[in-house]
C-alpha cells in the first residue's frame, strides 16, 4: 500500500482531475505526475499507447500508471499483447474513469479505496457530528393525518414513477437455471412467480384502485437498473418478454445498467479474474442516480410529467402490502418534501442500516443512513432497547424522491454514500503470473445517502422525512438460502412466513374471520403455515378494502385460500381444506396484448358457503414459498374472461373444478341430496368503488344484480 505522503500526493492529483472536464488538461495533469512521466520517459508504455484509439483511452492508461497498477493489469505471459483484449480493457477503464469523473476518475476511485483501507476516510467522516434517533410519522397510529396521507398518495398515482435497483449479485441465494447458470435475484420464484413480476403486480394493483375510483387508467412508468453481472440485463429482459411485459406497453419500461467497478484487495491491488481481465462487480445501488441521469431515465420520466419516484429493492416482496407505499407518497407530496424513507423497527444484528438524525458543529441537520458495517466507526451500539428492537429505525431502501428537488443535488453529489465493501475472498494475480485468493472489495455508493446533501439550517424544517410502520408490513427480504438450524431472517422461507403472518392478521383482525392461533416458526418449518392465504394485490391492496370483500367466516387450521381475482364478495365462508379461485381477467380485458382496466373481470360471490375437502397433502414435502404445493383435494373455481360465479347457502364437499365460460354467470343451487346444479345467465355484475369524504374507510365494493 502507498505511504502516507504518496497518498496525499495522489489525492491532490485526483482533486485536480475532478475539477476539469477538458481531456487535454487531464492529460497534462497526468503527464506531469512523476510516476507517469517516469514510465513514459523509460519507454515502459509505448507498446500500450499504440492500442489507445483516442485521448480518453490514453488518460485511462496514464491513470493506471499513476496508481501503480500497470504491472497487474497488463501482465501477460507473452508478447505481443492481444489487440482485442487490450482494446476491451482500455474501453472498460474509460467507462470507469468517466463514471467517477466527479471524484477524479480512476485515480479518485483508487484514492477513496486507499483512504478507507488506511482508515483516514473513517476518521474524517465522524468528526464534530452527533447522532440521534430519527423521528417520523407513525403510520401504525391510524390517525386522521395517516388516513389523509393514504388518500393523498392515491390521488398522486398519476404523477409517479417507480425505479427498481435489480442488478445485485445475490450470491448467497445460490439461484440456478435448469442449465446450472447463475441467475439474478429478480428471477427468484417467490409465491409462484418471479420477484420482478411481484413488484409489477403491486404497481398494477395501485393503478387498478385509481381506475376504480376515478374511472381513468394510468400507467406508472417503471425504470429498472440492471447490471452486466450474471448476465443480469439479458435475464431481466427475458423475464419481461416471456411475460409479454406483464400486459403493459413495452415503452412503459426502461432498462438501464449500472457500471461494474474494480475490486481491490486489502493490500490496495486491483483484482484480476484472468490476465488482462479485471475483476469487476456492481458498484452498489447508489449508482442508480448517476446511471439514470446518464441513460436519460430522468429525462424520459419528466417528459411524461412524472416527477415523483418510488424506489424499492427487488428482494423485499412485502413492501407493497396495505397502505405503506401510498402513505409514503402522500406524505411527501402534501409536505412538498424532496426525499423520504419508509422505515420500521430494526432487529438487532440484522444486516440493515439505521436512519439517524445528524447534527454538525454548525447546527445544520439532515436525515442519514448508517450502514451496519459502519456502526463501530460512528459509535452506534447494536443492542436491544425495546421489545428486542434496536434504538434506531431500520433503513429499508423503500424511498420517495421528488425529481425537481433531487436533480440539482445530484449535480453536486452524484455518488452518495461511498463506502468500501470488503468482505469476500477475491482472486489476485501476481506480476509473476501466480493466482491467490485474498480479502477484497469494491467501492460502493448507497442510493439512500443522497439525503446527506439535503441539509437544513438551525430552526429550519428538513427537506426530508420518514414514515414509520410495522416491520412485518414493511420489510422481509430474500437475501440468502435457508439452512436448517439457522434463523429464518433474510431467507425466502422467512419472507413467506412473514407474508402469511400478515395474511393471518388481515383475515382475523380486519375481515373478522375466526382462525386458530398462527403457527410458530418451528411449526411452520415442520408443517407449513397454519393458514395459507395468497391473493392478487388488486384485491386491495388496502386492508380496509379487502375487509369489505371478505367478511366474517371460519377457517380451520392448515386450510388454504388463493384468490387470483380482484372482484369478490365472501361473507360467512367456512373453509376446511383448499379453495382456489382464479380469474383469467383479474384487472380488465385484453386489448392487443395490453390490459385495459375495466369491469370486464372475473367475479365471485360466496355467501354462507361451506368448502370442505382434504386440501394440502401435509405429509408430503412442500415448497410453500415457491407456491409449489401438492394437494389431496381442492375446490377450484376458474373464471374465464368476463364471467361470474354466485353461490349462497351451498356446501361444496371434496375436490372439484368449476369452469365458468366467458360472458356467463353461473348461479349455484343445492338440492336435498346435496347435489349442486347451476343456472346460467348472462354476465352483468358491476363492482364499484365510491369516494365518500376524505377518509379511506369510505371505499366500498358494491355488488349489483342488474345488468351492466
Amino acid at each position: 500500500m502507498l505511504q502516507s505522503i504518496e497518498l496525499e500526493t495522489l489525492e491532490s492529483l485526483a482533486s485536480s482531475l475532478s475539477q476539469t472536464k477538458d481531456l487535454r488538461k487531464k492529460q497534462e495533469l497526468l503527464l506531469s505526475y512523476s510516476t507517469v512521466s517516469k514510465q513514459i520517459g523509460e519507454g515502459g508504455v509505448v507498446h500500450l499507447l499504440s492500442h489507445a484509439a483516442d485521448l480518453s483511452m490514453k488518460i485511462a492508461l496514464f491513470s493506471i500508471l499513476a496508481i501503480k497498477q500497470d504491472e497487474i493489469l497488463f501482465a501477460y505471459p507473452s508478447l505481443p499483447l492481444p489487440k482485442e483484449k487490450i482494446r476491451l480493457l482500455l474501453t472498460q477503464l474509460v467507462a470507469i474513469d468517466r463514471f467517477y469523473e466527479s471524484i477524479g476518475g480512476i485515480v479518485g476511485y483508487h484514492v477513496h479505496v486507499l483512504k478507507f483501507l488506511s482508515k483516514k476516510q473513517e476518521d474524517s467522516a465522524c468528526n464534530q457530528k452527533t447522532f440521534s434517533r430519527a423521528v417520523g410519522i407513525d403510520l401504525t397510529s391510524g390517525s386522521k393525518e395517516v388516513q389523509q396521507a393514504i388518500w393523498d398518495g392515491i390521488r398522486a398515482l398519476d404523477e409517479i414513477a417507480e425505479i427498481y435497483p435489480i442488478g445485485g449479485l445475490g450470491s448467497r441465494l445460490n439461484l440456478m437455471s435448469k442449465n446450472f447458470e447463475t441467475l439474478p435475484v429478480a428471477c427468484l420464484p417467490f409465491c409462484g412467480r418471479t420477484l420482478l413480476e411481484g413488484l409489477v403486480r403491486d404497481v398494477q394493483a395501485r393503478e387498478f384502485l385509481f381506475y376504480r375510483l376515478f374511472k381513468r387508467q394510468v400507467t406508472i412508468p417503471i425504470g429498472m437498473m440492471t447490471s452486466y453481472e450474471k448476465n443480469n440485463m439479458t435475464r431481466v429482459r427475458m423475464v419481461c418478454e416471456k411475460r409479454k411485459w406483464f400486459g403493459r406497453p413495452q415503452q412503459s419500461f426502461k432498462l438501464f445498467s449500472q457500471l461494474s467497478v474494480p475490486v481491490v484487495t486489502q493490500e490496495g491491488k486491483w483484482s484480476m479474474r484472468a490476465p488482462l481481465e479485471i475483476n469487476l462487480q456492481p458498484g452498489g445501488h447508489g449508482a442508480l442516480w448517476k446511471a439514470a441521469e446518464e441513460r436519460g431515465v430522468f429525462f424520459w420520466l419528466q417528459a411524461q410529467e412524472k416527477n415523483t419516484l418510488i424506489i424499492r429493492q427487488i428482494n423485499n416482496p412485502i413492501a407493497g402490502i396495505d397502505f405503506g407505499l401510498l402513505a409514503l407518497v402522500g406524505t411527501g407530496k402534501k409536505e412538498k418534501k424532496a426525499f423520504g424513507f419508509a422505515s420500521c423497527e430494526r432487529l438487532v444484528n440484522a444486516a440493515e442500516g439505521v436512519l439517524v438524525h445528524v447534527k454538525d458543529e454548525n447546527g445544520s441537520t439532515c436525515l442519514s443512513n448508517i450502514e451496519y458495517t459502519d456502526f463501530k466507526k460512528y459509535g452506534i451500539e447494536d443492542h436491544a432497547v425495546k421489545g428486542g428492537y434496536s434504538l434506531y429505525p431500520a433503513n429499508t431502501n423503500i424511498l420517495y424522491a421528488d425529481l425537481k428537488h433531487i436533480l440539482p443535488v445530484l449535480k453536486k453529489n452524484p455518488l452518495p454514500g461511498l463506502m468500501l465493501n470488503m468482505k469476500n475472498k477475491e482472486p489476485y494475480l501476481c506480476p509473476t503470473g501466480a493466482f491467490h485468493e485474498v480479502l477484497g472489495g469494491r467501492l460502493e455508493s448507497m442510493m439512500q445517502n443522497i439525503s446527506d446533501a439535503l441539509i437544513s439550517g438551525p430552526q429550519q424544517p428538513l427537506p426530508t422525512f420518514l414514515t414509520y410502520n410495522e416491520r412485518k408490513r414493511t420489510i422481509s427480504v430474500t437475501k440468502k438460502s435457508f439452512e436448517m438450524g439457522k434463523p429464518l431472517l433474510e431467507t425466502p422461507e422467512g419472507a413467506f412466513y412473514d407474508l402469511m403472518h400478515n395474511a393471518y392478521e388481515l383475515l382475523s383482525g380486519h375481515c373478522g374471520v375466526h382462525l386458530e392461533p398462527f403457527c410458530t416458526q418451528d411449526e411452520y418449518l415442520k408443517m407449513g403455515p397454519s393458514i395459507l392465504f395468497l391473493y392478487h394485490p388488486a384485491l386491495g391492496p388496502l386492508y380496509t378494502l379487502i375487509a369489505q370483500k371478505i367478511r366474517k367466516g371460519r377457517f380451520a387450521s392448515w386450510s388454504e385460500m388463493q384468490l387470483e381475482i380482484a372482484d369478490v364478495f365472501f361473507e360467512n365462508l367456512t373453509l376446511d381444506g383448499s379453495l382456489l379461485v382464479h380469474a383469467k381477467n383479474v384487472l380488465g380485458h385484453d386489448s392487443q396484448g395490453i390490459i385495459r382496466y375495466s369491469h370486464q373481470t372475473g367475479k365471485c360471490y360466496l355467501k354462507d358457503v361451506q368448502v370442505i375437502n382434504k386440501g394440502i397433502h401435509r405429509k408430503l414435502k412442500q415448497v410453500y414459498w415457491k407456491n409449489q404445493i401438492k394437494r389431496q383435494q381442492a375446490l377450484r373455481i376458474i373464471l374465464q374472461g368476463h364471467s361470474e360465479f354466485y353461490a349462497e347457502g351451498i356446501i361444496f364437499k371434496g375436490g372439484q373444478t368449476i369452469v365458468v365460460p366467458h360472458g356467463e354467470r353461473w348461479i349455484a343451487s343445492q338440492s336435498a341430496d346435496g347435489s349442486i346444479q347451476y343456472h346460467v345467465e348472462k354476465a352483468g355484475w358491476k363492482w364499484e368503488y365510491q369516494e365518500e369524504g376524505e377518509n379511506i374507510k369510505f371505499f366500498r365494493g358494491r355488488i349489483s344484480r342488474r345488468r351492466a
